[in-house]
């Protein structure tokens, strides 16, 4: 197990709409710093990826096919110069903080590596309008290639409980068998070209595009001046709005009641099984290393999708507070069982995430310790009181 879903050759990661929301407003909120230009940043992140794509014998048709089987949408060319989504993921979900605006720059981004074209976004659902339509322009196109180092994947992680000190507690949770009963369910975009389970809109994404995006963002806050903790916690809150939604939504599912709640018989249980789902969404492999129910978790993360992708766009670093995705989730998944109990089933409303599940009453911190970025050999994480 190596914790990566890697489709024509890229890795892919699996996360929901209300994620992808977040995280795109946050970017957006860098709007306005020096020459920076997030909508630009949005749109062609995503370019040089399908470029790649291209290089591997990827068709048109091919590329058309795999908009929609990892849950972007459909792609729809109405002439020459005009595209549409008649149904696209990036018009699902505007975060209740965005104000409306366009919102598929990620969909502008794909067709400009299909066309190797400058294309802009022109109507948007989201400001009322019926479709998404993007205009192909004349502008020569600028793809900037960032996969800029070469950082191989290890092949050697250790299995559950497998190495020294491992704290936790036993288990009945088959992580092999939760495997195979996750590629049984439509992890792949239907008819409408979405993925729609667990009550959200999932994409089967590119680790790159996330990954680009998020520390583009970040170091341009930084390098604005703005103090680090607080341009770290903006991309963190994202993570833990994912761990809410995505994993929450997953375990008030019927799916999970009917396969996985049979092999639970304690809180702990349900934690384990939690993370053999993780460890199947292309996030790298989640290990335990330390459980001391409502107090303290330690967590590793093999071949986690950030700390790789910063090592293929990025020299190694020696700060080892990067992965933020991996610390708002890990941080999330304290929560969903000590801060509140997702086994009651709560309803995962916006108002439930901002008057409990993110009130700081009772609420855990995180801190990285290890770090793939700064050459370690994997993401370690504390949570504690």
């Amino acid at each position: 197990m190596i914790g990566h879903n890697i489709i024509g050759g890229l890795s892919r990661v699996i996360h929901c709409n209300h994620y992808n929301a977040y995280l795109q407003m946050t970017v957006l909120l860098t709007q306005g710093i020096g020459t920076h230009n997030p909508e630009r940043l949005l749109t062609d992140a995503v370019t040089p990826l399908i470029l790649l794509l291209k290089q591997q014998g990827y068709t048109h048709d091919d590329l058309l096919a795999e908009f929609s089987y990892c849950g972007f949408g459909q792609l729809k060319q109405i002439d020459e110069k005009t595209w549409e989504t008649p149904s696209s993921h990036y018009s699902q979900t505007l975060c209740i903080l965005g104000k409306k605006q366009k919102s598929c720059y990620f969909t502008s981004g794909y067709l400009q590596g299909l066309l190797e074209k400058t294309v802009l976004e022109t109507l948007c659902k989201q400001l009322g309008d019926q479709v998404d339509r993007f205009s192909v322009l004349d502008t020569p196109l600028n793809a900037e290639q960032y996969l800029c180092y070469e950082f191989d994947l290890d092949t050697h992680v250790p299995e559950r409980f497998d190495f020294k000190d491992c704290q936790v507690f036993n288990t009945r949770i088959d992580e092999d068998k939760i495997r195979a009963i996750v590629k049984t369910l439509p992890l792949q975009g239907g008819k409408s070209g979405l993925i729609e389970i667990f009550n959200a809109v999932l994409t089967n994404h590119f680790a790159d595009y996330y990954n680009r995006i998020s520390y583009d963002a970040y170091f341009t806050l930084k390098n604005a001046g703005v103090p680090d903790a607080e341009s770290k916690e903006m991309f963190i809150q994202a993570g833990h709005i994912c761990a809410f939604n995505t994993f929450g939504r997953i375990m008030i599912s019927p799916e999970w009641f009917e396969r996985v709640v049979p092999m639970c018989d304690t809180k702990e249980d349900w934690l384990h099984g939690i993370i053999a789902v993780i460890n199947t969404l292309g996030w790298g492999v989640y290990r335990l290393e330390k459980l001391v129910p409502a107090h303290e978790m330690i967590v590793r993360v093999y071949n986690s999708y950030e700390g790789v992708g910063y090592r293929r766009m990025y020299p190694k670093t020696e700060d080892k507070n990067l992965s933020f995705l991996a610390m708002g989730a890990i941080l999330g998944l304290m929560h969903l069982f000590w801060k509140i109990d997702i086994r009651e089933t709560p309803a995962l409303t916006q108002d439930f995430y901002v008057n409990q599940f993110n009130n700081p009453v009772n609420s855990y911190t995180i801190e990285q310790t290890n770090a793939i970025a700064a050459g370690d050999d994997y993401d370690r994480f504390v949570v504690s009181k």
